[in-house]
């Protein structure tokens, strides 16, 4: 055809004309010029980034008539030649189409002779992961001693699939993809010189489709020339790409930020109703998460886009927490991915908003433990179980009973579950024995229809965690702790349920009562706490151990699985969290089971 696509028309003649490569390029260079120069090169990386053409470069090099020089001429004939792709010393071999061993064979047999007139005979073989397990044999004898008139250059894309025995035989050249900032400089330069006005945001669209390939850029750069002439708009652009309009996200930033499921709804139909790809959509939300993830950073700088965009973008990123940010683009991530396999995309796309809408009502866990823990509870806090199971129907509250419950929320809120139960059955008429309805001592039973389960009931626990803590310690046992608790909130709860920590030697000794707090301290996640913990206290690399104490002095083992799931039930922190999430223990393991079954 006349007509020459820019991606052939701008191909870069000298090392200096390579975008993007410039390690690589100084390092051939100077090869070059020291007369170092390798008889086996290895290019890889992603496709359109200068493998090919800086083989070419160096091949030029290597045979220009006023080489080997590292600034090849353009005039000579072999210069031009291999320009044309038309020079007899320098081959082009497909490896795609060349895959097996009679192929390799006949450029072996093809190696012997010298060049018939430049100074090297230098094969380029393109994609050469393609080839054959026999091929790849063939080639390994004439690759690691050549002729001393052989050069080979190899390309691929997929540099994992080539055997080990190949890589150790070439000097490899790892080519990145080209920094948007650098390839947008290039196209505007190729515009420029093709006499094409571009609008302002018009090459952030093509640089954002290329990522980061030049020759996907200057493909796009040919079909929007080819789509809107001399003078192409933004719009122009946007269109002809498929990229989602800006307005769309900006309204759908807004949306995330009032947590408003309805106008996320609006937007998904207005996306549909425009006929753009809902994948596409996601996509760019997708980037556009990352963008307020990074503005929240403070690293702004790093959006691709103007600077009004980036100065709005940096204002949406104060409505939202980094953790926030992290989940929207997980949540992000995994929709995208659904929507490739659901038949229904639209509706998945809709659900899919409207958990982003409610993710802002989530809570940390850290935050849960921690507030449980400073027996403060959950700042949104649920209903309990056992005031729902004691009251099965609304009744008139007598004054006395409003009096029993109003301190009682007052002082701790998980403490007077218990009283309010036996204060309401006391109100009850129902009761056979008026002897015990007025008084509620901790002694009469509780009827067993009251609670789900044949677990007995539970009395009143006192204000302080049971065995949390034992009255005297020691200064060591006191830091220890605190010091603990400022590494992991979730590691401190466990260490409450010791009975001492003590210093022997060269280790801190944890003397446990219970197998569960014992299992679960001895996992490799807390145990690394602890020991750090440690060794910063004592300013020295320190083990911690645990041992149990002896069965004279602890409670008896519960062996059976039904007894041991009810004494882990009865457990503070258990019953907060049960109280919390409103679930039930279905099965309790230690951590050395949990290893076993990961087969660690």
């Amino acid at each position: 055809m006349k007509y020459q696509v820019i991606a052939r028309k701008f191909r870069p003649q000298t090392f200096e004309d390579v975008v993007g490569q410039s390690p690589i390029v100084r390092t051939l260079q100077n090869a070059i010029e020291m007369d170092r120069a390798g008889h086996a090169y290895l290019f890889c990386g992603p496709r359109g980034v200068g493998k090919t053409t800086t083989a070419r470069l160096l091949a030029k090099a290597l045979n220009c008539a006023e080489g080997p020089t590292s600034k090849p001429c353009n005039q000579c004939p072999s210069c031009q030649e291999i320009t044309a792709g038309q020079s007899i010393d320098v081959l082009e071999i497909d490896a795609a189409s060349n895959t097996g061993v009679d192929s390799i064979r006949e450029l072996r047999e093809n190696a012997r002779y010298a060049p018939s007139r430049d100074r090297h005979k230098i094969f380029i073989i393109d994609e050469i992961h393609m080839l054959s397990t026999s091929a790849f044999n063939a080639l390994l004898k004439i690759l690691e001693e050549p002729p001393s008139h052989i050069a080979f250059i190899m390309a691929t894309t997929e540099r994992g699939k080539l055997p080990a025995t190949i890589l150790s035989r070439c000097q490899q050249f790892v080519f990145r993809t080209i920094p948007p900032a650098e390839i947008q400089e290039h196209l505007k330069s190729i515009a420029e010189q093709e006499g094409i006005r571009l609008g302002e945001g018009a090459l952030d669209y093509v640089v954002k489709a290329a990522e980061g390939s030049m020759r996907d850029a200057q493909s796009l750069l040919d079909q929007i020339i080819a789509f809107g002439g001399q003078e192409i708009t933004d719009e122009e652009v946007r269109e002809v790409l498929g990229f989602i309009p800006s307005d769309i996200l900006d309204r759908s930033t807004e949306a995330l930020i009032a947590r408003d499921s309805k106008a996320l709804i609006e937007i998904v139909e207005i996306v549909v109703d425009q006929g753009l790809n809902l994948q596409q959509f996601v996509r760019e939300f997708l980037s556009r998460i990352r963008d307020l993830l990074l503005a929240k950073l403070g690293i702004a700088e790093k959006i691709l886009g103007t600077p009004e965009e980036r100065k709005k973008i940096a204002s949406d990123s104060k409505e939202f927490s980094e953790q926030d940010l992290i989940r929207f683009f997980d949540m992000l991530l995994r929709l995208e991915n659904d929507l490739r396999w659901t038949s229904e995309p639209r509706f998945h796309l809709e659900v899919g908003c409207i958990k982003l809408a409610k993710v802002g009502q989530l809570r940390d866990i850290e935050e849960v433990i921690r507030e449980l823990k400073n027996g403060e509870g959950p700042r949104t806090e649920p209903t309990p179980k056992t005031t729902r199971r004691a009251r099965p129907a609304p009744e008139p509250e007598a004054p006395g009973r409003r009096a029993v419950e109003a301190p009682a929320r007052k002082a701790e809120p998980d403490v007077p579950q218990p009283e309010i139960r036996s204060a309401t059955e006391s109100a009850r008429p129902e009761a056979k024995t008026p002897k015990q309805a007025p008084k509620p001592t901790p002694a009469p039973p509780v009827r067993p229809s009251v609670e789900e389960s044949p677990t007995p009931p539970r009395t009143a626990p006192p204000v302080s965690k049971p065995a949390v803590m034992v009255p005297a310690k020691s200064s060591l046992e006191e830091r220890f702790r605190q010091k603990v608790e400022e590494k992991s909130p979730t590691t401190a709860l466990y260490l409450e349920r010791v009975e001492t920590v003590r210093e022997e030697e060269d280790r801190i000794v944890i003397e446990v009562a219970a197998k569960t707090v014992a299992n679960s301290l001895a996992s490799t996640e807390h145990k690394q706490i602890l020991e750090a913990a440690a060794s910063e206290l004592l300013g020295k690399a320190i083990s911690v151990s645990h041992i149990m104490k002896k069965a004279s002095e602890s409670a008896t083992e519960v062996t059976s699985t039904t007894s041991l799931r009810e004494s882990v039930k009865n457990e503070a922190l258990v019953q907060s969290f049960l109280d919390v999430f409103r679930g039930d223990i279905k099965h309790v393991k230690g951590a050395e089971d949990s290893k076993k079954e990961s087969g660690e």
